[in-house]
């Protein structure tokens, strides 16, 4: 219990009425200071018109300031701790994770005939099921791992461990391309687009259309896959209609995105149409023409290139002789 404090220091000036107050103060058995100094105020007041006595060195101010200062304290404190709470907040707000660890509008290409896989990936705090909606026709294609599209091309890859919730489209048809999305089903639901672009892989042989060669030099076929996104699960050569991968003197090596024909020996019985046919891509064609080592039977290209060398050699010596006889009938002229 707080009590007033003592007071046997109180000058004896005041006389009996100064005490009588005091005992006064001490029988009300005042609970708080501020109380006990605003009655002994006034009784002070009352006996005689003077202030409390030096003696008791009681400042009214200071415990007022006190009082003013303790509540001020404990407002700023109130609000600082709620301005804490509110900064948590913020922050726990703004620093939330989002439900998808891949990309919104990711771009997926695929080449017709291959396999695309579109990815959405959820963080495992997620406990939503995963869905997949084709945007064009807004044609619902799976929930979880279950398809719902008579389409058997459409499934879910799910890797459990990864979160990832793949659409698998096997087989890609151009009328594939468009937005996809993956939606998962919190609350409110939550989703990201998906865009598949659609590409017609073509295979091209180097020196194509028409190839020369001289009999018993080496043949040698490159073809390359343009705007391929997977490698073809074979790549066939053709000699008019007859597959020759396998046959004697022929070799085939291929790459991810090439494939080279070896022949050695090329004789003519080698000409003709050679095809390159991958499993995935449009196939490419080329005609080889194999030449024996007689002037008469270089090709016309090779016959217009020495014709273009022999006139340009007859172009120049008439330009010489022109120069020369012009030059004589002005040295006549001059002398």
């Amino acid at each position: 219990m707080i009590t007033c404090g003592p007071l046997e220091n109180i000058r004896e000036d005041g006389g009996r009425l100064r005490m009588l107050c005091a005992r006064m103060i001490m029988a009300l058995n005042c609970r708080d200071a501020l109380t006990c100094v605003v009655i002994l105020i006034y009784l002070s007041e009352a006996v005689n018109g003077s202030f409390i006595s030096d003696t008791l060195d009681l400042d009214l101010s200071l415990f007022v300031r006190h009082r003013r200062s303790y509540g001020e304290q404990h407002r700023k404190t109130k609000e600082a701790m709620l301005g804490i709470g509110n900064a948590v907040k913020s922050a726990s707000h703004n620093g939330k994770q989002t439900v998808f660890i891949t990309e919104n509008c990711t771009v997926v290409v695929a080449q017709t005939g291959g396999t695309a896989t579109l990815p959405c990936v959820v963080r495992k705090f997620s406990n939503g099921v995963v869905s997949w909606i084709r945007k064009h026709d807004y044609h619902l294609l799976t929930v979880g791992v279950t398809t719902y599209n008579t389409d058997d091309r459409f499934l879910v890859e799910h890797v459990r461990h990864l979160q990832n919730w793949g659409l698998l489209i096997k087989h890609v048809l151009p009328t594939d391309a468009g937005l996809y999305e993956c939606q998962v089903s919190t609350h409110p639901p939550t989703s990201i687009l998906v865009e598949l672009k659609v590409t017609k892989a073509q295979a091209e042989i180097q020196g194509s259309p028409e190839l020369y060669i001289r009999a018993g030099s080496l043949l040698k076929l490159i073809c390359t896959l343009r705007h391929s996104t997977e490698p073809p699960a074979f790549v066939f050569w053709y000699h008019e209609q007859r597959m020759i991968n396998y046959n004697p003197g022929v070799s085939v090596k291929e790459g991810r995105s090439s494939s080279i024909l070896h022949l050695q020996d090329a004789e003519k019985s080698h000409n003709g149409n050679y095809t390159c046919s991958p499993s995935n891509a449009v196939p490419a064609s080329i005609n080889v023409h194999v030449l024996n080592a007689t002037a008469e039977e270089k090709p016309a290209a090779m016959q217009h290139a020495t014709s273009t060398r022999s006139s340009s050699s007859s172009f120049l010596l008439h330009c010489s002789l022109l120069i020369a006889i012009m030059t004589s009938a002005l040295t006549t002229t001059s002398s």
